[in-house]
This record gives structure tokens, C-alpha cells and sequence, in this order.
């Protein structure tokens, strides 16, 4: 009855594993993140931060859910960049640090995300009209979902963000 019990409990431990690994998405720092997008062919997400933000904290825990995190992991590459960063990170020929990747990409809060082509190039898109490099403010999984889907369906080419909110 003892070894059962043992056997149930460790059962249950595997699963809960599984479960938290599942739920988890991979993020890199800006170079290898931008390489990854290269060699997949795949649109870069950088996550705009602040560490210790509540806001910035609260947009971790959306980028954990279930849902989002299959989407960043199976479409996208997900860059983390901390905007107040010295790291130093080539992009398009030249060094810069992280925060002045952050200034490049018109981060104007935190968190913020700018979309990058697998050729590194900004993803530029239209919010009530006016062209963006980068979306700024916490959105609920719903709402990344739908910035999300705007920028992996192409619609980011040619229609407004604003209209899907």
C-alpha cells in the first residue's frame, strides 16, 4: 500500500513538471534572438523591460500562459531586452547598447514590444493612423493574442492594429 502511495505521489510530482516545462516560453538576448530569427525564418517579438516594474512583471506572467506561450514558442522568437540595459549588441552594422536599441525602436513605456523581420528590419505598423515601430502598455492574453496574430497573419502590412482592439 506504501509503495503506491510513493508511486501515486511521484506521478503526480512528473506531471506537475511537465505541466510548469509546457507552460514556460524560451526567450533570448537580442544577438542570439535576432540569429534564431534568421536561421528560422521567423518574426522576432523583443519584449521591452524594466526589472522590478509591476507592469513589466504582471506582462511575464502573460508570456507564461499556456496559449501565448505555445504561440511565441511554435511562431515566433521571443527577445528579451531590458530597457535600461549597458549591454552592447550589434544590430545592422553597428554597436549599441540596449538602451539605445530601446530609443531606436520608439519604446515610449514598459513594457513595450517592437517586431522584427527575420531580416532584423523593424516591423513598422499603423495605430490610429499614425506609423509605429513599437507597441508600449500591458495587454491582457487576450489582447497580446490579437498583436500577436496581427503581426504573424501579414495584416501588420496593411491595416490598422487600432481596428483590432
Amino acid at each position: 500500500m506504501k509503495n503506491i502511495k510513493f508511486f501515486n505521489i511521484l506521478i503526480i510530482i512528473a506531471l506537475a513538471f511537465t505541466y510548469s516545462a509546457a507552460k514556460s516560453q524560451t526567450s533570448y538576448n537580442f544577438s542570439d534572438g535576432l540569429n534564431t530569427a534568421k536561421s528560422s525564418g521567423k518574426i522576432a517579438v523583443v519584449g521591452i523591460y524594466i526589472p522590478g516594474d509591476n507592469w513589466c512583471g504582471k506582462m511575464n506572467a502573460i508570456y507564461s500562459s499556456g496559449k501565448i506561450s505555445g504561440v511565441l514558442n511554435s511562431t515566433f522568437v521571443f527577445i528579451k531586452l531590458t530597457a535600461q540595459g549597458t549591454e552592447v549588441y550589434k544590430y545592422n552594422g553597428k554597436d549599441y547598447k540596449a538602451s539605445e536599441l530601446v530609443k531606436l525602436f520608439e519604446s515610449t513605456g514598459y513594457p513595450s514590444h517592437a517586431f522584427l523581420g527575420s531580416d532584423g528590419s523593424i516591423l513598422k505598423f499603423k495605430y490610429n493612423g499614425e506609423l509605429q515601430s513599437s507597441f508600449s502598455g500591458y495587454l491582457e492574453a487576450g489582447d497580446f493574442e490579437k498583436l500577436l496574430n496581427f503581426f504573424s497573419s501579414g495584416k501588420y502590412k496593411s491595416s490598422d492594429l487600432s481596428k483590432e482592439f
